[in-house]
């Protein structure tokens, strides 16, 4: 699991090596409930480097000591070894893995553990996770519904029915959000 602590530490370390990134996975999520544990891995959205640059991530990580590894998609995973070892993951939009550029572009700056990130918003994480579908994803979604129903976690509905239409499966999208308990 990825601390405050921990996630500042890694984060800074990959932008003072020149790294451009928005955060986009659970992490989100964490920050937005005031958890102390940010997930076992960080998700990102690489700006600088692209993530076909295989030798600049490289690089990065036998500077820093880190391991190196790939991702699902064969984007680059860095291995932050720190006073805990996890995953960075880096993402790009390939194959059937899509953020939407206006996405990116609404990412807000977030103060985590000492440290200002771009990190997309809530509402874009949990479009993200129903336009992925996978039963995992499903059951995720399960639970910020109940989150945002007991007041735990702040969800705009309307924010969530605009992100939805940046996919071409809008439908299907508001069907699995409507399927979890949100209210689109």
């Amino acid at each position: 699991m990825v601390s405050k602590q921990s996630f500042a530490k890694a984060l800074r370390m990959l932008l003072d090596q020149g790294f451009q990134f928005t955060v986009i996975g659970g992490t989100v999520i964490e920050v937005a409930l005031g958890s102390k544990d940010l997930g076992p891995d960080i998700d990102l959205f690489a700006e600088e480097p692209n993530v076909f640059m295989e030798e600049e991530y490289y690089s990065a990580a036998e500077e820093l000591g880190w391991g190196i590894g790939q991702t699902w998609l064969g984007t680059p995973s860095l291995i932050a070894r720190l006073e805990e070892e996890f995953p960075i993951e880096f993402y790009d939009n390939l194959f059937d893995f899509n953020v939407p550029e206006e996405m990116l572009q609404r990412a807000v700056k977030m103060s985590v553990g000492g440290i200002r990130v771009k990190m997309i918003t809530v509402e874009d994480h949990i479009v993200l996770k129903a336009n992925a579908g996978r039963s995992s994803d499903m059951e995720r979604l399960k639970e910020l519904a109940r989150y945002a129903k007991k007041g735990k976690l702040k969800v705009d509905n309307k924010k969530l029915l605009d992100a939805a239409k940046l996919f071409h499966e809008e439908k299907v999208i508001l069907r699995r959000l409507r399927e979890a308990g949100f209210k689109v």
